[in-house]
């Protein structure tokens, strides 16, 4: 074999180890919460599902500057989960645009980029609860987003089942026009599909010049 095969043969298996590095933000498990890569859904567990259904309870028609609503995030769904005492059976990023929250369990939520999360504590459950108070100026609309996402308990992002709920709920001072809440497709990102190009392009230019 060539000094010029040898090097490119190493060039490749170092590039190889180095897109598989990477390859975690498309398929890690998050036992212990997530932060702005679910910002459009639960995308490594793929697109979203119907059979699980994801609500925010407590929400008001309109709410009152500096009340506190009893609230929480509910995750229903047809998957098949372990019956494990220690298993994880969900997880959630909450998202809310302005006023205060404050969850029923520290031990069980935590703050990662700007979002609420569940913690390795915190994935036992499907339901948490949380209060919110309203800004102190009420004639805003206030946007809340909680993505949910059922598991099999299996530490794999396969065979789990994600969905989310979105409202857009004003102040009862508010005059204006409320705007649709956002909509997630549930799409892989434009990130994620610019990763997975760049590693397919990259192994097959290493293995052609491998094989020179």
């Amino acid at each position: 074999m060539s000094k010029i095969r040898v090097c490119n043969s190493k060039l490749m298996f170092s590039s190889l180890f180095f897109i598989l590095l990477l390859a975690p933000s498309l398929a890690q498990s998050a036992s212990s919460g997530i932060g702005d890569d679910a910002e459009n859904g639960c995308l490594c567990h793929g697109s979203k599902s119907q059979s699980t259904i994801v609500t925010i309870e407590g929400l008001p028609q309109q709410w009152v500057a500096n009340q506190t609503y009893d609230m929480a995030i509910i995750i229903n769904s047809t998957i098949e989960q372990s019956q494990d005492i220690d298993a994880s059976l969900g997880g959630f990023r909450l998202m809310i645009d302005d006023g205060l929250v404050l969850f029923e369990e520290s031990n069980y939520s935590q703050i990662i980029d700007e979002g609420y999360t569940h913690t390795s504590q915190g994935n036992a459950f499907l339901q948490w609860n949380f209060t919110w108070t309203a800004p102190a100026s009420n004639d805003t609309v206030v946007t809340f987003v909680a993505h949910g996402n059922a598991v099999n308990s299996d530490q794999q992002t396969t065979g789990d089942a994600w969905n989310y709920h979105s409202s857009s709920v004003a102040g009862e001072g508010f005059t204006g026009v409320i705007e649709e809440p956002p909509n997630y497709s549930g799409d892989i990102g434009n990130s994620e599909i610019a990763l997975l190009i760049f590693a397919a392009i990259s192994l097959i230019g290493l293995f052609y010049y491998s094989t020179k």
